[in-house]
């Protein structure tokens, strides 16, 4: 644990209750928070300076679930945040598009994954996706 990790910007949230009624979420919440331990131990032990995670898997284990939840719990997920840059940015983005959140698109997937990155990764990685 480093002094950071107490800053409320690096808290991980607790996933909200109806997340754990579903299999498949915490299927992949586990695999996602196993993934983050094994990449910190690496980072941990390993050489200063190197990619202790070439192959993307934390952020692709993020990915995954995030895409779990907005294809099988849209309904859950939270609103813009207030506050939150990327939400600010997401939202204009669809507000300008051709299809303003049309639910099949692209942009409205992202955005939506931007969303649901809310129930489960820090602020400070929220910001980052």
């Amino acid at each position: 644990m480093t002094a950071d990790d107490g800053r409320p910007e690096n808290q991980w949230p607790v996933p909200p209750p109806w997340m754990w009624g579903c299999p498949e979420c915490v299927r992949l919440y586990r695999r996602m928070k196993r993934v983050q331990e094994e990449t910190d131990e690496r980072r941990r032990s390993g050489d200063r300076g190197v990619d202790h995670d070439p192959l993307d898997s934390m952020i692709g284990s993020r990915i995954r679930l995030a895409r779990h939840l907005v294809t099988g719990h849209r309904e859950h997920l939270p609103d813009w945040t207030p506050g939150c840059e990327r939400c600010a940015w997401h939202h204009r983005i669809l507000d300008a598009g051709p299809e303003p959140h049309h639910p099949g698109s692209a942009a409205a997937m992202v955005a939506a994954e931007h969303r649901a990155f809310h129930l489960f990764v820090p602020p400070r990685v929220v910001g980052l996706m």
